[in-house]
């Protein structure tokens, strides 16, 4: 039971979908040689269910809080692969899961800031903007994957971080556009919301309703509206201070 919702667990809060944490857990379960095996998943909680030798045992955990490290996901995929085919014994299993639990993520702390800076400059010039637009997007883009990062730790609710990361970011490309006017404006705030927009979470929405988990395939697509929904508010608050 613990390998199976630990399993479960570190995929669900990597950015895995919730069919595969449903189909990892299950695999182990079963490989494990239990009967009648059942799991659910939703994105804030797992529910591992199995009959062992005449009983049945019946555990849940949530998780809430989720990041994106689909390093793990696929480290979780290898090891269920590995003890379902018997080349891993239950016990290794398990510590091989707290071992990739407690793993750090493979890219350090400042190359992903870095990183989302550089996406949100350069996803502009594929949009028109000129090479003096470039800097300042990726200095805001920086800004505002930071501040999610320190914000979720004073702010539990998800849309209001969101909502003040992305009107810091856009705070900073608008200063800098009263700087200098030659600047484009609109260009600049939507490279700097790149960091903020739910790729992942509206493809994770659609393959879990693919799957036929609906309510785990529409809490995935109404969070993605939320944080949408937010980022839109913020660039509407700059673009009418710019009027």
């Amino acid at each position: 039971m613990d390998t199976c919702l630990l399993a479960g667990e570190i995929i669900l809060k990597n950015g895995g979908e919730t069919y595969r944490a449903e189909e990892t857990m299950a695999l182990i379960a079963r490989a494990a040689g239990m009967d009648n095996v059942n799991s659910f998943v939703t994105p804030t909680c797992l529910i591992m269910s199995y009959r062992c030798m005449d009983k049945d045992y019946t555990r849940m955990i949530r998780t809430p809080s989720r990041t994106i490290d689909l390093h793990k996901v696929t480290l979780v995929n290898d090891v269920s692969r590995k003890f379902v085919s018997g080349k891993m014994t239950l016990a290794q299993a398990y510590r091989k899961l707290q071992e990739i639990d407690r793993k750090k993520p493979i890219y350090p702390w400042w190359l992903q800031n870095l990183a989302a800076g550089i996406a949100s400059g350069a996803f502009i010039v594929l949009i028109g903007a000129t090479w003096f637009d470039i800097l300042p997007t990726v200095f805001a883009g920086i800004i505002v994957n930071v501040s999610v990062y320190y914000l979720e730790a004073y702010l539990r609710v998800k849309i209001f971080t969101e909502f003040l990361a992305a009107f810091l970011g856009g705070m900073v490309v608008f200063l800098l556009y009263r700087l200098f006017p030659h600047l484009h404006l609109d260009l600049m705030i939507i490279g700097t919301m790149l960091p903020l927009f739910p790729g992942i979470a509206v493809t994770n929405s659609l393959r879990d309703l693919m799957a036929g988990d609906l309510m785990a395939g529409v809490s995935r697509g109404v969070e993605a509206v939320l944080t949408a929904l937010s980022v839109a508010a913020a660039t509407a608050i700059i673009l009418s201070m710019a009027r």
